[in-house]
């Protein structure tokens, strides 16, 4: 399982972020909620965090601050909603993982063979997900974007 998500970040950081491409496939959508994510999940992680402590007392001696220590904190329940924000993570990159590992569809594999010869590579000769992110970030680095009218 922990290759299937490291493999499926390796395939988030290669797919291109480019509006036709993500206009088709669904990874770009993916990208951009993991990318959100990173930025969003260790904030809301500390902030659980640290309502519990202050929720249990932590700031009990504090003069004008007793007023948020009134309830009791619920720790159970912050520990289950850090492992849900991080589990939620963790999915992206594994869909992200088993979607790399797909075989092309007959018509996405010739696409993946045109841009290859397009591109003077070699292409493969059972290519999955993974090679067409590959070729595409290839061909998208390039100045000819011709290609993206065949999606």
């Amino acid at each position: 399982m922990f290759k299937t998500v490291l493999a499926g970040a390796r395939y988030l950081e290669i797919w291109p972020d480019h509006p036709v491409i993500s206009a088709v496939f669904p990874e770009g959508r993916v990208k951009y909620a993991m990318r959100w994510a990173r930025r969003l999940i260790p904030p809301m992680i500390v902030f659980i965090l640290l309502w519990n402590f202050v929720q249990g007392g932590g700031l009990q001696g504090l003069q004008g601050l007793s007023w948020l220590t009134a309830g009791r904190a619920n720790w159970p329940l912050g520990i289950v909603t850090i492992c849900l924000l991080l589990l939620a993570a963790l999915h992206g990159c594994y869909w992200a993982g088993k979607r790399s590992q797909l075989k092309l569809s007959p018509k996405q594999e010739r696409f993946y063979q045109e841009l290859c010869l397009q591109q003077g590579r070699k292409p493969c000769s059972a290519p999955t997900m993974y090679d067409l992110a590959v070729i595409l970030k290839h061909g998208l680095a390039g100045k000819d974007h011709s290609f993206l009218d065949r999606l």
